[in-house]
């Protein structure tokens, strides 16, 4: 407990003085920039949204945590929790643009929508298209005939058109699943997970990979992981206008509606956190998807035997975990869980721990009708 209140100490004081500074920079813009105050102001705006960010993430996370985290007990309640899932996000998000209509009218909302959504959409599309060919230049993978031999009678099994097998070059046994419409559908195995697994364990891992690419997993997180951003953005035009009309307006009406756009905003900041919260949750429940068909089309004793031997190795060797921890890209990991950050470890990772998937893998073992 004691350690959590330095932590959080920590946090708000380094936040006062990003404040401090931001202020520094709002009172010195004039003499540096005449006539023009918006550049400042969009620093504060920044600094507020940050901050009700944080505050937003430590009340939801115990609010949420428990339901949010939840180990499904068979595949019924998988699929149930994912379809859950799924409809809390896209609720969250019909709902802030009804509730928006109904406060700002329907073509301002219509103007400040459009925006947000393309500042949300446009970084995430480009990644998106591009990242089979950074991902291959970032970790050196490239095309192997062996192990695309194994990946075909894999994806044989699975009934699917095999993706292209590469070999990564990472000493860290791991695995990954990408793919775009530019240049097709990819599954990355490590050298360190050739050197580790046992031939049985790679067919699960390369199973499981197969399952994010026939579940469009890729996709499906592209599309829900902009909702939150998309709020997001809404929150912080909100916020924006509504110091800019408080500001520049002497009239009560325009102060008025300037706090209105102010804690419109600051609301939706507080909603995107927590849509985040459910996105997140709906990631960890598609890697208990994926681990289950990798558990399908070898045995679930292979993919526990695989998901054991990760653990056991990353534990072992506790620097490999923390290269995986600060790889751009860790949420393509098969074992890509996030170090403890305030407590929150599970709630804020891409994966469940692997206790919970091995869990989960032993209480569907009963049954082979999985997907």
């Amino acid at each position: 407990m004691r350690g959590m209140r330095e932590k959080v100490s920590l946090l708000l004081s380094l936040i006062a003085v990003a404040a401090v500074m931001a202020l520094v920079v709002q009172l010195a813009s004039p003499y540096f920039m005449p006539g023009y105050t918006g550049f400042a102001a969009w620093w504060l705006v920044d600094m507020v949204a940050y901050a009700l960010a944080l505050t937003a993430l430590f009340t939801a996370s115990g609010v949420f945590g428990r339901f949010l985290t939840f180990r499904p007990p068979s595949l019924d309640a998988l699929r149930a929790a994912m379809l859950a899932a799924s409809a809390g996000v896209v609720g969250g998000v019909l709902l802030v643009i009804a509730g928006l209509a109904s406060l700002l009218g329907t073509e301002l909302t219509t103007q400040l929508a459009i925006v947000a959504l393309l500042f949300a959409l446009i970084p995430a599309l480009f990644s998106w298209l591009l990242s089979p060919l950074l991902i291959n230049v970032m970790y050196g993978c490239k095309h192997d005939p062996g192990l695309q031999e194994l990946v075909n009678r894999v994806a044989a099994r699975a009934g699917m058109k095999p993706p292209k097998a590469m070999i990564a070059s990472a000493s860290e046994p791991n695995a990954f699943a990408y793919s775009s419409p530019l240049f097709g559908r990819y599954v990355a195995v490590t050298r360190g997970m050739l050197e580790m697994a046992s031939r049985e364990e790679l067919e699960a891992v390369i199973g499981h990979e197969l399952g994010h690419h026939k579940h469009k997993d890729n996709s499906v997180m592209l599309v829900f992981g902009l909702v939150p951003s998309f709020v997001y953005f809404l929150g912080r035009y909100l916020m924006f206008a509504g110091i800019y009309s408080s500001g520049y307006h002497d009239d009560r009406r325009g102060r008025g509606n300037g706090m209105i756009f102010l804690l419109a905003g600051i609301a939706l900041i507080i909603v995107s956190v927590i849509i985040q919260l459910a996105v997140l949750a709906l990631s960890r429940l598609r890697e208990y998807y994926a681990d289950a068909h990798g558990a399908k089309v070898t045995s679930p004793s292979a993919m526990i035997s695989a998901l054991s031997s990760l653990d056991a190795f990353y534990k072992r060797y506790r620097g490999a975990m923390a290269r995986v921890d600060a790889s751009k890209l860790k949420m393509l990991f098969i074992y890509a869980l996030a170090n403890p950050a305030f407590g929150l470890e599970e709630l804020l990772a891409t994966h469940p721990p692997i206790e919970k998937r091995i869990e989960f893998l032993r209480a569907i073992s009963r049954s082979y009708s999985y997907l």
